[in-house]
């Protein structure tokens, strides 16, 4: 198996970049932190090529710019499985354009595969079983244990082989130029900015079955959650769930202790202080519509 190489440096870092910038082809993935951050970003880059497995870690090295150069080469092919969150990361967080790719989940798709993700095709064509212990693991964190490198270099070890064996397959099939394009097509894809609408509460499941009420205090409770979220720089799910939105506009609890009451409360919110915000979210819901029906 290749050496696997983790860069944390700059001196690394270039090092890599002129180990790679004349390859033919260098598989890509990424690892991001969105299932904890409400800002997510980039937090990992995996790469390999035919020598080396690498693992360059943005966080510490800094300006990766050099990297881009690789990316936008037309002359290296990267190989990429299910491309277009990796690629919209890299254009999202260093401004990166991507040229030349070759996808092998569309390769997979346009053979008839019925199971796209990695862990399947890998196992039917190289016996390998990856282990999916890591997969919402938050890789904003540090340091990087041995164990977590080892897993992350796998998600490009087999791409470069597992390319020429689906090329083939297309090629005699004579579809590999339709894959090319559709591979290519991702090249273009436009970055989706997460925009924030209020009016998304009533998206959450049971919202429309509240009172009018009970709309007011989930709405206020939502827009809560929405700042928490951007000032603490978590997802939004763990400030609070859905589920624990709704059961708040549904009890409406009147004092601290009520909350302990709902289950799936977090216990941050079972403290007087932060009870006391949302109590006078409630409170003030409930007193605008009071309002409302006397207007």
């Amino acid at each position: 198996m290749n050496s696997v190489v983790l860069i944390e440096n700059k001196r690394d870092f270039l090092q890599f970049v002129r180990e790679v910038e004349e390859s033919s082809h260098i598989a890509v993935d990424t690892e991001s932190n969105s299932f904890y951050a409400y800002f997510n970003r980039i937090c990992l880059i995996q790469v390999s090529s035919n020598e080396k497995d690498y693992i360059i870690d943005p966080l510490s090295v800094g300006d990766i710019q050099p990297f881009g150069e690789v990316l936008q080469n037309p002359e290296v092919e990267k190989i990429f499985h299910a491309a277009p969150n990796d690629i919209a990361g890299l254009k999202r967080d260093f401004k990166f354009m991507v040229r030349n790719v070759f996808d092998t989940s569309v390769a997979a798709k346009i053979l008839g595969y019925r199971q796209l993700g990695l862990a399947p095709i890998l196992l039917e064509h190289f016996g390998i079983s990856l282990d999916k212990k890591w997969q919402r693991y938050d890789w904003g964190r540090r340091p990087l244990r041995e164990e977590q490198i080892e897993y992350a270099r796998f998600d490009t070890h087999f791409l470069i082989p597992l390319r020429h064996r689906l090329a083939l397959q297309l090629e005699e099939q004579q579809l590999l130029q339709t894959a090319l394009e559709a591979s290519e097509k991702l090249c273009t894809q436009q970055v989706v900015k997460k925009i924030f609408r209020p009016g998304d509460f009533l998206h959450i499941y049971g919202a429309k079955s509240l009172d009018v009420a009970g709309k007011r205090i989930l709405k206020a409770l939502y827009l809560f959650r929405e700042k928490e979220a951007r000032r603490r720089d978590r997802a939004p799910f763990r400030i609070l769930t859905n589920e624990t939105l709704l059961k708040i506009a549904l009890q409406r609890p009147k004092c601290v202790q009520d909350f302990n009451k709902i289950k799936g409360m977090p216990r941050v919110y079972l403290s007087p202080r932060a009870a006391f915000q949302l109590l006078e979210l409630i409170r003030k819901s409930e007193e605008q519509e009071d309002e409302a029906v006397h207007n």
